[in-house]
C-alpha cells in the first residue's frame, strides 16, 4: 500500500488546519486535551463538549470514513489519507477527545454494514450532526472477555411490538451522558454461548427502567459506569441484523474498533512520549543510562507499531489476486510523516505526531474480546454468512478489516504493554516528586493528580480492557498458530 500524502491531501490539510484555528476558540478552547486523557474521560463541561460535537457536525467533520454507497448523511467524503490528515491536525490543535466517537466510529460503520435503510436514515444523520451520543452495552460482570457468556435478556412483547430488556452491563463509557446504547442481549430462551443473541438500539432516557451508576477509578474520575436494565424498552424495528444474529453484528463492530483504531490512536501516543522525553531532559533524568535506554526503546517500539499498523491496513486494502489494481495518483506525493519525535538540533523539541484519530484512542474498556469461542462458533476474524462488514470507505479497495485474523490481537498486545510502560516512565523521570500532587490537600479537593500521574494510573488497565493479554495470546495460539485448544466445560 502506498500510504503517502499527495497534493489533494495537503489541500485538505490546509482546510482542516484553518477550520480548527477559526473554530477551536472561545469556550471550546477550555477543552484542550492534556496528557493522560482518554476518550471517555470526564473532562470539561459536558454542555460545551456537546456543543463542540455539533460544531464539528455542522462543518461535516463527523463520519469522514463512512461508506457512501447508499448516499451521504451530512458528512464529507474523505480518502483514507485525508482521514489521517484530519486526525493529525485535530491532535495538533489540542482539540478534545470526542464525545461522539462511539456513535461515529463503532455504530456508524456497523449500521452501514448490517442496518436496514430505515435504521440508517433514522440514526446516521443525528450522529453526523453531532446531536446524539451513544454508549456500548457489551461487557457484563460475568461476561467480560468471554462475551458469549452474557446474561442480559430481551423478551419480545408481541402485543406492543417491542423488546423488554433486563440485565446489567458494566464498564460502559459515557453511559451517564449517552442518549442511546447499542445492547447485545439474549433473545432466544434456552440459548447458550453465541447462539440466540441480538443487537438492539436502546434509548437511555427511561427513568425507572434504566439506572446508571458511575464507577470511581484510581484516577479519581468516573468515566465508566454500571448500567442496570429493568424492563427497558427497545422497539422491534431497532433490532439490527435480525433476531438471533447479534453475534455476527457484534463481531463486525469489534473488527472496526480493533482494525483502523490501532493506527489512528498512535498520534496521541507520540505526543505523550514527546512530553515524557521533554520532562526527562528538564529534570536531568535522561542522563541516567538505564532510563535513557528505556526512552529510546519506547521510541523504537512506537515506530515499529506504526509500521505494523500500516502493514496491516495495507494488507486489508490490497486487491484480490487477478483483480484490477487502483490507479496511482500521478501527482507528486509526500511520504507520511513519522508519528515519533524526529531528530532535531534541539533535543528538547517536541515530535511531530503521525496518523491518529481523536476520540478513537484505545478501545473502549467496555468492549470485551470475544475470547475463544466454542468449537463451531463463528470466527470473529471471518465475515461468516450474511452482509460483509466493509468498515470505513475511501478511494481504492474498501477496508474490510485485517486479512490476518491475528492482526488485531497482535496490535492490542503491542500497544497495551507499550502504553503501560510509558505510564511507568512518566513517573520514573520525576523521581520522588512523582509522589506529590499538583496542589495542596483540601477537604473539598482531596485527590488532585497531574497529567503524568493520571497517565500512570489509567494505563495500569491497558493490558486488561479491550481483551486481556491472556485472551489475545489465546486467540493467536488457536486461530493463527492452530495450536490445540484449551478444554472447555
Amino acid at each position: 500500500m502506498d500510504f503517502a500524502f499527495g497534493t489533494e491531501d495537503e489541500r485538505f490539510r490546509a482546510e482542516a488546519r484553518d477550520w480548527l484555528a477559526e473554530h477551536f476558540t472561545g469556550p471550546f478552547a477550555a477543552l484542550r486535551q492534556q496528557t493522560g486523557g482518554h476518550p471517555g474521560e470526564a473532562h470539561g463541561d459536558m454542555a460545551v463538549r456537546r456543543a463542540w460535537e455539533r460544531e464539528l457536525g455542522t462543518a461535516g467533520w463527523i463520519g469522514l470514513g463512512w461508506d457512501r454507497t447508499d448516499g451521504a448523511y451530512g458528512n464529507r467524503a474523505a480518502t483514507l489519507t485525508q482521514q489521517v490528515v484530519w486526525a493529525e491536525e485535530y491532535a495538533r490543535a489540542g482539540a478534545p477527545g470526542r464525545l461522539g466517537h462511539i456513535g461515529e466510529n463503532l455504530l456508524g460503520p456497523t449500521l452501514l454494514a448490517h442496518g436496514d435503510s430505515a435504521q440508517r436514515t433514522r440514526f446516521l444523520p443525528p450522529i453526523a450532526r453531532g446531536e446524539e451520543v451513544w454508549c456500548q452495552g457489551y461487557s457484563e460482570p460475568d461476561a467480560g472477555s468471554d462475551l458469549a457468556g452474557l446474561r442480559t435478556r430481551a423478551v419480545r412483547d408481541p402485543g406492543e411490538g417491542t423488546y423488554r430488556i433486563t440485565g446489567q452491563k458494566i464498564w460502559t463509557s459515557l453511559a451517564h451522558e449517552a442518549d442511546w446504547c447499542f445492547v447485545l442481549a439474549r433473545t432466544e430462551e434456552g440459548s447458550q454461548r453465541h447462539h440466540g443473541l441480538s443487537f438492539l438500539l436502546v434509548p437511555m432516557d427511561q427513568p425507572g427502567r434504566i439506572e446508571v451508576r458511575p464507577i470511581r477509578q484510581l484516577t479519581g474520575t468516573a468515566e465508566f459506569n454500571e448500567v442496570f436494565f429493568d424492563g427497558a424498552v427497545a422497539r422491534a424495528e431497532h433490532l439490527v441484523g435480525g433476531a438471533g444474529h447479534g453475534w455476527r453484528v457484534a463481531m463486525s463492530l469489534l473488527a472496526v474498533e480493533r482494525g483502523v483504531s490501532t493506527l489512528v490512536q498512535q498520534i496521541g501516543f507520540a505526543q505523550e512520549l514527546s512530553r515524557v522525553v521533554r520532562l526527562a531532559l528538564e529534570t536531568g533524568a535522561a542522563e541516567e543510562p538505564v532510563l535513557r535506554d528505556r526512552l529510546i526503546r519506547q521510541w523504537a517500539e512506537l515506530k515499529a507499531m506504526r509500521w505494523n499498523a500500516l502493514r496491516t491496513l495495507g494488507s486489508a486494502q490490497s486487491p484480490a489476486p487477478n483483480s484490477a489494481r487502483p490507479t496511482r495518483d500521478p501527482a507528486p506525493r509526500k511520504a507520511a510523516p513519522d508519528d515519533l519525535p524526529p531528530r532535531s538540533a534541539d533535543p528538547r523539541a517536541p515530535g511531530s505526531p503521525g496518523p491518529g484519530s481523536p476520540g478513537v484512542g484505545s478501545p473502549d474498556p467496555g468492549s470485551p474480546d470475544p475470547g475463544s469461542p466454542d468449537p463451531g462458533s463463528p470466527d470473529p476474524g471471518s465475515p461468516g454468512p450474511g452482509p460483509r462488514h466493509s468498515g470505513p470507505q475511501h478511494s481504492g479497495p474498501p477496508y474490510s478489516g485485517p486479512q490476518d485474523p491475528g492482526a488485531p490481537s497482535v496490535a492490542k498486545l503491542l500497544w497495551g504493554g507499550w502504553h503501560q510502560r510509558l505510564g511507568e516512565l512518566a513517573v520514573q523521570v520525576r523521581g520522588a516528586a512523582a509522589a506529590l500532587g499538583p496542589a495542596r490537600w483540601t477537604a473539598s479537593r482531596p485527590y488532585e493528580l497531574d497529567a503524568f500521574q493520571r497517565l500512570f494510573l489509567f494505563s495500569r488497565a491497558d493490558t486488561i480492557y479491550g481483551g486481556s493479554d491472556e485472551i489475545q495470546r489465546t486467540i493467536i495460539a488457536e486461530r493463527v498458530l492452530h495450536l490445540p485448544k484449551e478444554s472447555r466445560r
